[in-house]
């Protein structure tokens, strides 16, 4: 579901994200949709990051963060920069409970 979900990201949670560092660049991780796009990977809490962690064989040098509300806010900027204009959010192997387009959730994040 894509639309008014971005309020729903803004305003309701503050997400978890699985990264990893490569160098000076963090790196989250990302969840790919049957058509083949990749969504950035958001958590409602750290136990289901570390279980997504886990379950997809990510390894022990991926880490949990639950970044600030304008930490966030760069991190969706700059994954948008790198081409990944969808987030999910508690993703596993099947499915994810939400979808969300990342360009409209930094537009409603913007006017807060």
């Amino acid at each position: 579901m894509i639309g008014d979900e971005s309020t729903y990201l803004s305003e309701e949670i503050s997400p978890y994200l699985a990264y990893r560092l490569c160098g000076e660049q963090m790196e989250g991780a990302v969840w790919t949709l049957n058509e083949g796009h990749k969504a950035l990977a958001l958590f409602l809490s750290q136990q289901s990051a570390e279980a997504y962690i886990k379950a997809t064989g990510l390894g022990s040098n991926w880490k949990v963060y639950c970044p600030a509300r304008i930490d966030l806010m760069e991190i969706l900027k700059q994954s948008t920069y790198a081409g990944i204009f969808l987030a999910v959010l508690d993703p596993d192997h099947k499915e994810a409970k939400r979808l969300f387009d990342l360009r409209e959730v930094l537009k409603t994040m913007d006017k807060e």
